[in-house]
């Protein structure tokens, strides 16, 4: 699911760190002018996917060990 700016609707490339503000390259530049000070969306879907894999890594470990052991 893409994210949409909140101007234009168009997809966002950048976004407001915490928040669910998301921005196109061309609203970022209008209203920021300087867009280091914000957050790429793919990397923060990037951050969020590594999140959850080393959340379900250990489980899905434990799951592997379970399954032998049952054997």
């Amino acid at each position: 699911m893409s994210k949409k700016c909140i101007i234009c609707n168009d997809e966002a490339v950048y976004c407001i760190k915490d928040t669910s503000d998301y921005y196109c390259e061309e609203c970022a530049e209008e209203h920021f002018g300087d867009i280091t000070m914000l957050i790429k969306v793919e990397d923060e879907a990037q951050k969020l996917k590594e999140f959850v894999k080393s959340r379900l890594a250990p489980q899905e470990a434990e799951q592997e060990i379970n399954k032998e052991e049952e054997e």
